[in-house]
């Protein structure tokens, strides 16, 4: 009965990182760029469970002990656990912005905008950019965006509407001033959220410079979340009937062990 304990409370530990995540995700959905986190579950390693007993038994006139008889009963499951928290980079809807300095990676998932944080150079899909005083494109976040050379974009001060080519070029008064870095990597899953819609390398990403037309750049546009609200509220009322689920569950066992102590203690 006390191993029943633990699988219902393991079950009610990950019904409540779901929720979790799911109100995670749905507190960003209207954050530009934000790749929802998604829940992996796993079952915890299974027990297989014999009937053990000595068959036939020792009888009158028999010298010989009985004989040991183990026969299977099945699997006994120990409850679930989380396997992984891995990031869905699915493309989220454009949205239209009409501001010059908005731009929006299209027709690649595998494609980021690269920026310098105080932590290192990090990538980030979100591309709502701003200059600052000095004529320096920055991120909303005051982190610096990079070109396609790793260095800081400088916008002259010489006025004039600046436009963004579909390559990342940035143009002003028609002289091309620089192209933003655009970055792919050989493995997404080896991407780390760090928060603010900013994600770092583990080791085994292996990023690369986007070249040619792999991947284009809209200018006056956002990507906005690709989280499904829908879908979250969905799953968060199922994250809250199973953890009810096995709240019961673990009430219901409590009972039984306090009631199975009672009887001990009655017939003792």
């Amino acid at each position: 009965m006390v191993r029943g304990l633990y699988t219902s409370a393991s079950g009610a530990l990950v019904a409540e990182s779901m929720a979790d995540n799911v109100a995670n995700n749905l507190a960003n959905v209207n954050t530009g760029g934000f790749k929802q986190t998604l829940l992996q579950i796993q079952s915890a390693p299974s027990l297989d469970i014999y009937r053990i007993q000595t068959d036939p038994g020792q009888t009158p006139g028999n010298p010989l002990p009985g004989k040991p008889v183990s026969q299977e009963v099945g699997l006994l499951g120990t409850g679930s656990s989380i396997y992984d928290t891995p990031t869905s980079f699915d493309q989220g809807p454009l949205q239209a912005t009409g501001n010059p300095f908005d731009v929006a990676i299209t027709n690649n998932t595998n494609a980021f905008f690269t920026i310098q944080t105080p932590n290192g150079v990090r990538y980030t899909r979100d591309g709502e950019f701003a200059e600052d005083g000095q004529g320096i494109l920055r991120t909303r976040d005051g982190n610096t965006v990079l070109d396609n050379a790793g260095q800081q974009i400088q916008l002259p001060n010489t006025g004039g509407a600046v436009q963004i080519g579909s390559d990342g070029s940035i143009s002003q008064n028609g002289t091309v001033i620089a192209q933003l870095g655009l970055t792919q990597f050989n493995s997404l899953l080896n991407l780390r959220p760090e928060g603010v819609n900013n994600f770092a390398t583990t080791g085994n990403a292996g990023p690369t410079p986007v070249t040619g037309t792999t991947a284009s750049v809209q200018q006056g546009f956002l990507e906005q979340s690709n989280g499904n609200i829908v879908r979250s509220m969905v799953d968060l009322i199922t994250a809250e009937r199973w953890f009810e689920a096995n709240e019961k569950s673990i009430k219901t066992q409590d009972d039984a062990v306090n009631q199975a102590i009672t009887m001990a203690g009655k017939t003792s």
